[in-house]
């Protein structure tokens, strides 16, 4: 039997894209990643991307798909990153470990790529071993129709309207984006699919109106669970929030659905907990770090733009599994501005017994995991850590792979 390990050419395009469907289809219902994903999977943008495929006797029977990715900061940071996506072994070679050598090819890459950061969705004790771990926030609202009626009234009124947007309202389009990209951190978007990546997985987008001037939009799909979830919302103006869903219940008559907000997002946090019917806080994302300094500063300058810290300094160690060294993490803030220095510890056995010392994923969680102030000590006996974390750490389900 005849086994390798490649990145897909161009003439591959069609076996990987009929695996991943056949896949997920086998596992989850039916799948059309061509429909879901155009912003990925169409024919003419497969080589932007780099997938692995493991070939037995030549034909396909594994794929991991690594797509890039740019996080973008209105603090002037960005960072690169890749996502992994239709992780996908035929039925018929499981427990061959064909996926384990795709991913381990795939991340062997994207870290000689020098990427600061990986993500991705599905099982956390899968994709764990890989170092992928589920951290960051998404609070999650829930909202009825009788909560917009105590809310409003039971006679409301509203001179808002919803537009569902097409790909010709450019004008609409514009706004959305001009929105989008002015936000405290948000995915680059690429323009010229700008409205492909907004219909990721079969979602629909509004536009909210007050009269003929544009002043929001959401976007919302159906989950496979069958919950109808906004997976994005921006307004100018969060007052209107109640009459904007209120409008969206009686024209399509979803209700309950799920509101997500991100954590940095203090406005429209408040506006939603002031008349939905309640509330919980999800992982964001699975996500590998490779980069702490690169990855983690960008999120300290959000938390000092959305709540006062307080001054101090923390000192910690990671084991760091990308550049196999002992680094010491040292997050300070002095007059209200963050800042992180991350140096290599010569001797693996150096540093105080005192300090705090995490392997990748432990760290991960220390920074941007809400449950770590539950499950560690050190931060429940620090003001400055409390005042700290968690780094306001998110991911918008539109820029899902």
């Amino acid at each position: 039997m005849s086994i390798t390990v490649e990145k897909a050419g161009p003439e591959d395009w069609a076996e990987v894209i009929d695996l991943g469907n056949y896949v997920f289809s086998h596992a989850r219902g039916p799948t059309d990643f061509l429909r879901v994903l155009p912003k990925l999977y169409k024919q003419e943008y497969f080589m932007d991307s780099s997938h692995y495929i493991v070939r037995e006797n030549g034909r396909i029977k594994a794929s991991v798909g690594s797509y890039p990715l740019k996080w973008e900061f209105q603090s002037g940071h960005s960072i690169q990153g890749r996502g992994v996506g239709m992780v996908s072994v035929h039925p018929y070679a499981r427990s061959k470990g064909y996926m384990n050598e795709a991913l381990k090819q795939a991340l062997a890459d994207i870290k000689q790529e020098g990427m600061v950061f990986s993500c991705l969705s599905g099982d956390r004790h899968r994709y764990e071993y890989f170092g992928y771990t589920p951290v960051g926030s998404t609070y999650a609202f829930y909202l009825y129709e009788r909560n917009i009626r105590h809310t409003l009234g039971h006679q409301w009124t509203s001179k808002l309207s919803l537009i569902q947007v097409r790909e010709s309202d450019k004008k609409i389009l514009e706004e959305i984006k001009k929105m989008h990209e002015a936000k405290l951190a948000r995915m680059h978007r690429r323009a010229d699919r700008f409205f492909e990546i907004l219909y990721s997985y079969r979602a629909q987008v509004y536009a909210i109106m007050d009269g003929d001037k544009f002043i929001g939009y959401f976007i919302c799909r159906d989950l496979r669970t069958g919950e109808h979830i906004v997976i994005e919302l921006n307004m100018y103006d969060y007052s209107l929030l109640p009459e904007a869903m209120g409008l969206y219940i009686r024209q399509t008559m979803r209700e309950p659905f799920r509101i997500n907000a991100n954590p940095h997002e203090w406005e429209k946090i408040a506006a939603l907990f002031g008349f939905t019917e309640t509330h919980s806080i999800v992982p964001a994302y699975h996500f590998a770090i490779f980069d702490f300094k690169k990855f983690t500063e960008p999120f300290l300058h959000i938390a000092s733009k959305i709540k006062k810290l307080a001054d101090g300094s923390f000192s910690f160690l990671i084991d760091d599994e990308t550049s196999s060294k002992l680094l010491r993490v040292t997050i300070s803030v002095t007059g209200g501005q963050p800042a992180i220095d991350v140096s290599a510890v010569g001797d693996v056995s150096a540093g105080s017994n005192k300090e705090l010392r995490f392997n990748n994923l432990d760290a991960q969680y220390f920074l941007f995991s809400p449950m770590t102030a539950e499950t560690l000590p050190a931060i429940r006996e620090s003001v400055f850590l409390q005042s700290l974390l968690p780094l306001p750490l998110y991911y918008e389900n539109t820029d899902g792979i």
